[in-house]
């Protein structure tokens, strides 16, 4: 299996955020089939474990995906929506949607009043109310098969190549990083690591950040990183993106130097194209969950840049993706030989 048939596996899975079932079930099938060993804890994350010994990495990239929830049928049949997390309005018409009902998905369209019939005096972006979506059935029919607090997700559809070695579709963010760390796996599932190396794929990143704090808290990792997206350009200021083309080492007072180091190390190492992110605090991401949790944990960030963050048509480099998997690989064959220990020591 490539890279990209685990992203379209990863991404044709549903997974809002606090409803990450069916795509666990996926991450799990997939760890399974490399031979891995493969647990879930009490918040819903998936893990897979490979090698042996100290230190203990974990590596964490979460499985949720930006999502709704029905709110009501209406006398119409027509549903009304709300946002469980980080999904913008302005995107839904015309946008295909999947309600994950009581006898199964239901397939289904986001419309709105077209522009061209709003009044002068009414907003032009698109508000939650502007929202309907149109399964298609009658009230009756509709109350029988989906009922408030249904999930809705963007339909899946296989990823798109794109020139240039790029890859769009819905959920990018996190199933494709996610994806890379899988393969990561598959290549060193039969090497002799002087290390134990933990793969978490978190649930709630979107919403809350229970999976990281529950991961974190419960194995009690020497070292974590989390790997995550960033924004890339456009539409984004230049002081806020980065290219495609680049990793993004994340520097900031809520992250590990020493862990920063080792990883910038990495990146130097194996002649791979990055920059660093300068953050003054917690990013948003996995990242300050897991380094606030059990007394303090090493914890370092890096960001494949992405496109159109959170709408249907993501996009991003697969050999960004590629040289992610690559600056790990550098990086934990490395501990076998490098002072990780004392890296991580604070100066006094």
């Amino acid at each position: 299996m490539d890279l990209l048939e685990r992203i379209a596996r990863l991404t044709a899975a549903a997974g809002a955020t606090g409803m990450e079932d069916a795509v666990a079930a996926e991450v799990a099938a997939q760890l399974t089939e490399l031979g891995v060993e493969v647990f879930r804890d009490k918040a819903g994350s998936v893990y897979g474990k490979i090698g042996e010994g100290h230190p203990l990495v974990l590596l964490m990239a979460h499985m949720d995906e930006v999502g709704m929830v029905v709110q009501k049928v209406e006398e119409n049949g027509m549903l009304r929506l709300c946002k469980i997390a980080g999904v913008d309005p302005r995107i839904l018409p015309g946008s295909r949607l999947v309600i994950q009902g009581r006898e199964g998905p239901v397939w289904a369209v986001a419309g709105a009043l077209p522009p061209h019939l709003k009044k002068e005096e009414e907003p032009p972006a698109y508000q939650w109310e502007d929202i309907l979506c149109d399964t298609g059935l009658a009230a009756e029919e509709a109350r029988r098969l989906i009922r408030p607090g249904d999930m809705v997700t963007l339909a899946p559809e296989p990823p798109l190549n794109l020139l240039s070695g790029r890859a769009s579709g819905k959920t990018m963010d996190d199933r494709a990083p996610l994806a890379a760390l899988i393969e990561l796996f598959a290549r060193l599932g039969d090497e002799e690591l002087s290390c134990t190396v933990v793969l978490c794929a978190s649930v709630q990143e979107e919403k809350s950040g229970a999976g990281a704090m529950a991961g974190a808290h419960n194995l009690c990792p020497d070292m974590a990183i989390a790997v995550d997206v960033c924004h890339a350009p456009p539409p984004d200021t230049p002081f806020r993106t980065y290219p495609l083309e680049e990793v993004v080492l994340c520097r900031s007072a809520s992250l590990h130097p020493g862990l920063f180091t080792l990883l910038e190390s990495s990146a130097k190492a194996m002649r791979i194209p990055y920059q660093v992110e300068a953050a003054m605090a917690a990013k948003g991401t996995d990242a300050w969950d897991m380094a606030v949790q059990a007394s303090g944990v090493a914890t370092g960030l890096i960001s494949v840049p992405l496109r159109y963050m959170h709408t249907g048509v993501e996009v991003l480099s697969l050999e960004t993706l590629a040289n992610m998997q690559k600056l790990l690989t550098g990086f934990l064959r490395g501990l076998k030989t490098g002072p990780w220990e004392e890296a991580l020591c604070w100066r006094d």
